[in-house]
């Protein structure tokens, strides 16, 4: 049989273990807790940068019932998508359709007069049955004084020679020359448009069959020191248009704008007072874990 002192001596042990037990116990919980402050702090990060990015998609105008996008300086590297219908003999036709990307490159003075520059991708998107050509692509130029439409730009050295100074596309792209006038099938006048042929209605054998893509440079000329201007009446021409009962027709397209709108029902991000209490969580529970640590080792030493 155990003496008293004995029994003593294995209660006082027993009651060592549990404590340092429990200490193990709490150093363990904060070690586990370290990693889950850490993801919320950098969920409160994401958080604070998604917002940012969304708050700088939309950089630009879009205005006039959204038929006209206003751009500046200021919108340098930024895309905005132009989404184009199909419609023959003034009939709206499904499933002819196409789609122009706009790069905008920037605003460069060349003497007295500003060039805008964007790279365009087109691509033509028809399916439904129906095959077709985008044979050119074009719209009207507006002074803009950052909230509203002034008079019409005229664009300097349309269907001229190409050349430093003069609206034109670069060499080597999709098309090959600019010009002004209309589109046919009731679409009406436009500033310029980019084309292989000699006309913005003619007939010609460029641009980009269904399925297709295809790229090039354009250079808009405008005179004086510009720092902000607008775009609207985007259109588009169709020619060799086939299927559904059409053979070898030719129409037009009107463009709507698309500058990344978020949909109607994005993706939650947390909103900024929800994001600045995950980060003061996060560094608060890290500091309390950190000293508590170092008084357990106090403790223990």
């Amino acid at each position: 049989m155990l003496t008293k002192t004995a029994k003593q001596e294995c209660n006082n042990r027993r009651f060592d273990f549990t404590h340092y037990a429990g200490r193990i116990q709490e150093r363990d919980m904060f070690r586990l807790l370290k990693p889950l402050t850490l993801g919320l702090s950098v969920i409160g990060s994401i958080g604070v940068y998604s917002l940012t990015v969304a708050a700088s998609a939309s950089a630009f105008t879009l205005f006039d019932g959204s038929k006209t996008l206003g751009l500046s300086a200021s919108d340098v590297g930024k895309e905005f998508t132009i989404d184009f219908n199909g419609n023959v003999s003034t009939k709206d036709v499904t499933g002819l359709s196409s789609e122009a990307i706009f790069k905008f490159l920037g605003l460069n003075r060349v003497g007295s007069n500003t060039e805008a520059i964007f790279d365009v991708s087109l691509t033509n998107n028809s399916s439904n049955g129906i095959s077709s050509r985008t044979s050119a692509l074009g719209f009207d130029v507006w002074n803009f004084n950052g909230t509203s439409l002034g008079s019409t730009f005229n664009l300097i050295g349309v269907g001229n020679a190409s050349g430093s100074g003069n609206t034109r596309v670069e060499a080597g792209g999709l098309f090959s020359k600019d010009r002004s006038g209309s589109f046919p099938n009731q679409f009406g006048d436009i500033d310029v448009c980019f084309t292989d042929g000699n006309t913005c209605q003619g007939g010609s054998n460029g641009g980009v069959s269904t399925g297709e893509t295809g790229k090039f440079k354009a250079t808009l000329a405008l005179s004086g020191d510009v720092k902000t201007f607008a775009m609207n009446n985007f259109g588009v021409r169709y020619q060799s248009i086939n299927g559904q009962g059409f053979v070898g027709d030719s129409g037009t397209g009107r463009g709507t704008i698309d500058i990344g709108v978020p949909p109607e029902n994005p993706t939650q991000i947390p909103e900024p007072t929800m994001t600045t209490a995950l980060l003061l969580v996060g560094l608060g529970t890290l500091r309390y874990g950190k000293k508590k640590q170092q008084t357990l080792i106090q403790t223990e030493g």
